[in-house]
């Protein structure tokens, strides 16, 4: 018998192989062939016998195994066996629950998700689920439900976008302010007092942010920074957990400024709206509800915030004198605000490309600010890690 069909020569090392591309190779070893004039002999094109070689061509010429089984010398069953074998292997036949997917499917955006870094599929449930079970603390994806949707000074008729993204967003908002459970009372008069200190802080790039977030924790305000997510206008939040306040900043605008605003924005309606925030649970500064009643009451806490940081008795010199940057530095100095706040206040009156271009130029970028608070969605911290470790530095 030829070389070309010693079999017995053949098996004795190809048992000792894995897979098909173990076996092909022993096989041009022994023959002293090249994969190129295997090719020719099988008729083969070179992505077709690598795509049966290591199990990534899905559709195949049932008459190209048997082509490579007479090649192998090996029983087609063998070949057939081996080649659905590494098939497998590289495309794994979802196992996963069909009562867990349709779930998934209906409580969760997977595209928002994924494209906020969350989850790296939108196709691998068990993956979906262990990063899901990961951010909110859980041990099973059934544990999560649904927020309310009643939310403060909100007539009921808004009928939001996004709604999965929205409430997930909300969700792990309040599994993070549950978890740091604030077990200091909050004192509206102590609020009051500290609100003069709040301003020299937007000075410190770093550590601004951080350090009167610890103050206001001291006197039972929580304050935590969630990453936006793709699709919502939110541009901040207030929630009543465990009958607190408790304040969710986020990086809506993009711009180092409009953090502080949110953060005083917030804390008007703690100040002022508790009670009701208080029996609605939450209330969300959202740019995507055009409901008057609501409106109404973030301009009037618009107002507020940009009236602390600049105030108007000085706005108007301001606006004339914008373009001189050494009279904006002093400004700033002087009123113990960062320079950017001022830039974006301007803009945000004069509404001009020129005007957003300075407040792009001077604006620190957002994440020196709160670097020591984020907890980014494609984070791998378990949240109950996350929060320990914030909890020894911030929040005690």
């Amino acid at each position: 018998m030829s070389e070309l069909f010693n079999i017995d020569s053949l098996l004795g090392g190809a048992l000792e192989k894995n897979n098909l591309s173990e076996i092909f190779q022993h096989r041009l070893e022994e023959l002293e062939l090249t994969k190129t004039s295997v090719q020719d002999i099988l008729g083969l094109q070179y992505r077709t016998l690598e795509g049966i070689l290591d199990g990534t061509q899905k559709l195949v010429d049932i008459t190209n195994l048997v082509k490579l089984a007479d090649f192998l010398q090996l029983p087609k069953e063998e070949v057939f066996k081996l080649y659905i074998e590494s098939i497998q292997k590289n495309h794994p036949v979802n196992s996963y629950p069909s009562q867990k997917i349709k779930f998934i499917k209906e409580n969760f955006d997977l595209v928002a998700l994924k494209a906020a870094g969350l989850i790296e599929s939108i196709s691998n449930f068990q993956h979906i689920e262990n990063r899901i079970n990961a951010r909110l603390g859980y041990k099973s994806i059934y544990e999560y439900k649904k927020p309310t949707l009643d939310i403060a000074f909100s007539s009921g008729l808004f009928k939001p976008k996004n709604i999965l993204t929205r409430l997930f967003w909300i969700k792990s908002s309040i599994v993070l302010l549950q978890e740091i459970d604030n077990g200091n009372e909050f004192n509206r008069e102590s609020l009051i007092k500290y609100f003069p200190q709040i301003l020299w802080h937007t000075q410190n790039e770093e550590r601004g942010i951080t350090e009167v977030i610890k103050a206001l924790f001291k006197i039972g305000i929580t304050v935590i920074y969630q990453p936006p997510l793709k699709g919502l206008q939110l541009r901040g939040a207030t929630f009543s957990v465990n009958d607190k306040p408790c304040i969710v900043l986020t990086n809506y605008r993009g711009f180092y400024s409009t953090l502080w605003h949110c953060l005083l924005h917030e804390l008007f309606h703690v100040l002022f709206d508790w009670e009701d925030i208080k029996n609605d649970s939450y209330h969300l500064t959202d740019d995507d509800n055009s409901e008057l009643s609501v409106q109404e009451r973030e301009k009037q806490a618009d107002d507020f915030a940009s009236e602390y940081l600049i105030s108007g008795r000085r706005f108007q010199d301001i606006v004339q004198r914008i373009g001189e940057s050494r009279y904006i530095e002093k400004f700033a100095v002087e009123n113990h605000v960062h320079k950017s706040i001022v830039y974006a206040t301007v803009a945000y009156f004069l509404k001009t490309d020129k005007a957003w271009a300075r407040v792009r130029k001077f604006s620190p970028p957002v994440g020196i600010a709160v670097k020591n608070i984020d907890y980014s969605w494609s984070s791998q911290y378990l949240m109950e890690d996350f929060i320990n470790e914030k909890k020894s530095l911030i929040y005690n």
